[in-house]
């Protein structure tokens, strides 16, 4: 099993330099955007943003799922390039379709949106961008599942750097606003599918199968509902603000979620190397171990990200943002982070049930989270705005991942390590509340304190009787090896 962890970290890592690139460019460009973008013009923006992922959830239909379910079932092994071409092409479908319906409701959908047909435009470049994601989800997919994560990474940077350049030049020198930003997405999108061409060229065998096709349908069709209601949980907050009370609310939101959403880059990273380890260990005889040390491990690591981001939240709106119209935003960071925790862990849950084939399980919770998530953000944001929209957020995801673990412990039962779990959120609840005490303090003493407090969690942990008799001596064994600062680089290349 360490081997496999030692896998599974590696992978991340690499992957994490990919998802990296992804989350860089909305942390890049976040002083531009607050200098150049009013709070109004944030809020469009950020409206823009989930409403794509809600066009991805929806025509997207998760057929990537399917397609991670069944590369690797012993049924299909001998038909893995038959089934790739016949996700793409339903895929292709599936986005053709998206286009012949809804650009030409561009403008009622601009006039649902925003209250006016002006951003037709834009609501039809947010489409187009939406729809080369859905495609280029399934490569993406694929050097997944071929354990290709320097490919990924590559492909993604290329995609960063491309979409970074034209973004600044659009929005600097061209002064295209918000259209420049999804201009310049478009580009990187399609650069990201021409790098990607000659892999999928040779990973397809053209032969469409109604057999392959007919699984893939039945397996995604129950998680479309789930998929759907999953991104409606993400994003309902903001459409609540939007029509509970105005866009610079929903402006000040999006900026707190932005940099609290850094979380979901080691979130992801880690997501895309444990999803094929998961199915390529099904049979294996320390699978279910596995997959417990795999969240208690991954919950360590997210919950060191959620400190550094919760306890400096205030400090890194500062120093990211010159207009001080954005600067209540850091008020939104710890909450939204905690839900982002509560997220992984509602994915880490939800293992047994996909392996186990009961996605209708999922769909079912989902859906039921989904409309608990309307309720609470039209019960809490009347009152307290776009805090009251995290909140719900917060509670709404708390909500799904005991949801979530009951049913998938019930039917496929893992020994996770809950105790751990309880001690690494609660330990860190502590440290996030103490810091927020000291933000009216001066800002070396304020640096200071923080600083402290962070670099206590691991040893709280320690006095909580967190880490067992083999953890403490892999740990000692990695003080010894890397304490030396001149053994990083022969250090990481053996890694």
């Amino acid at each position: 099993m360490l081997q496999s962890l030692k896998e599974t970290t590696k992978s991340s890592i690499i992957y994490g330099f990919g998802n990296l690139s992804i989350k860089l460019i909305g942390l890049i460009l976040f002083p531009i955007y607050t200098k150049e973008l009013s709070l109004t013009e944030y809020g469009i923006l950020g409206i823009l943003e989930v409403s794509s992922q809600l066009f991805i959830a929806f025509f997207g239909m998760n057929l990537f799922s399917a397609f991670f379910r069944y590369y690797w079932d012993n049924e299909f092994r001998d038909k893995q390039k038959a089934i790739f071409y016949n996700v793409l092409i339903t895929v292709l479908f599936c986005t053709g379709l998206m286009f012949i319906i809804t650009i030409p409701l561009a403008k009622n959908i601009s006039g649902l949106l925003f209250d006016s047909d002006r951003y037709r435009y834009l609501v039809i470049l947010m489409i187009i961008s939406s729809g080369i994601q859905i495609v280029n989800i399934i490569p993406g997919s694929l050097i997944r599942l071929q354990e290709k994560p320097t490919l990924y990474s590559v492909a993604n940077i290329i995609k960063l750097i491309i979409t970074l350049v034209l973004t600044i030049y659009f929005i600097l020198y061209l002064g295209r606003g918000l259209e420049g930003i999804y201009e310049a997405q478009i580009i990187g999108h399609a650069a990201y599918s021409v790098f990607l061409l000659r892999f999928i060229v040779k990973n397809l065998q053209l032969k469409y199968d109604k057999h392959i096709i007919k699984a893939i349908l039945v397996f995604s069709f129950p998680l479309v509902f789930s998929s759907v209601s999953g991104i409606l949980i993400n994003i309902t907050d903001r459409y609540c603000l939007k029509f509970l009370t105005d866009l610079s609310d929903v402006g000040l939101y999006s900026a707190g979620y932005k940099i609290a959403n850094v979380i979901t880059f080691i979130v992801g990273a880690g997501q895309l190397a444990i999803t094929p380890m998961i199915y390529k260990k099904l049979n294996d005889p320390d699978n279910k171990r596995f997959y417990s040390k795999i969240m208690t491990y991954f919950t360590y690591v997210v919950m060191i990200m959620v400190l550094g981001l919760s306890v400096f939240g205030k400090e890194v709106i500062k120093v990211l943002s010159q207009n001080a119209d954005y600067w209540d935003s850091y008020k939104i960071i710890p909450i939204i982070s905690y839900s982002a925790t509560f997220g992984m862990l509602s994915y880490m849950s939800i293992t047994g049930l996909s392996i186990i084939k009961k996605t209708k399980i999922i769909a079912t919770i989902t859906v039921l989270i989904s409309i608990l998530n309307l309720g609470l953000n039209i019960l809490l944001i009347p009152f307290f705005h776009s805090v009251g929209a995290a909140v719900a957020t917060l509670m709404t995801q708390f909500i799904y991942f005991v949801s979530v673990y009951y049913f998938s412990q019930k039917h496929y039962f893992i020994p996770y390590e809950v105790g751990k779990i309880v001690k690494m959120i609660l330990t860190g609840l502590a440290i996030i509340l103490i810091a927020i005490l000291v933000n009216d303090l001066n800002l070396f003493l304020r640096l200071l304190i923080k600083t402290t407090l962070i670099a206590s969690y691991p040893f709280l942990l320690y006095l909580l009787n967190f880490y067992d008799k083999v953890e403490l001596e892999r740990i000692k064994g990695a003080w010894n090896k890397w304490k030396n600062p001149r053994d990083f680089i022969k250090n990481i290349s053996g890694f």
